[in-house]
């Protein structure tokens, strides 16, 4: 039996909603295979699909949530946990989720988008990172190489 709680979550899991703050998650079709944690665009049916966002030049401003862990999800024959076509996936459009990054970032810094593998970084918008358009995102905590970090959607 748990006898102590700690205020915050001490080990990062990708996917994970990492507190009780304000959310909104929505459930949309995986149209296509679609992992965990990972920034996801509309699909053919945007009002029921969504895809993974991939590495063509725009994908940043096409980011309308982040895919979520769910309970349900099981790990496939090859050792992927990721949300199979026509599946559903919960989608998080407000809140705070675990992400990917990319090198070290600063909490309280603006998530931007790496086309070359679909993480997060702080760095500034160049080329290959792309700004979120249609959500904005925030680190909420750091890492001091590439990692795992909170973002804040809102």
């Amino acid at each position: 039996m748990q006898t102590s709680y700690t205020l915050y979550n001490t080990e990062l899991q990708l996917g994970h909603i990492h507190d009780t703050s304000l959310r909104q998650i929505d459930s949309y079709l995986a149209q296509g295979a679609v992992g965990i944690g990972v920034g996801v665009v509309l699909g053919t049916d945007p009002a029921r699909q969504v895809v993974q966002a991939g590495t063509g030049a725009g994908q940043g401003a096409l980011i309308m949530g982040i895919s979520v862990l769910s309970q349900s999800v099981e790990q496939t024959s090859a050792g992927l946990v990721q949300y199979a076509d026509k599946e559903s996936a919960p989608i998080m459009k407000k809140g705070r989720v675990v992400v990917t990054t990319n090198d070290a970032v600063v909490a309280g810094a603006v998530a931007n988008f790496v086309l070359a593998n679909g993480t997060f970084t702080d760095a500034a918008v160049a080329t290959g990172i792309e700004a979120l358009v249609l959500i904005s995102a925030k680190f909420v905590t750091a890492t001091s190489a590439a990692g795992l970090a909170v973002i804040e959607i809102k």
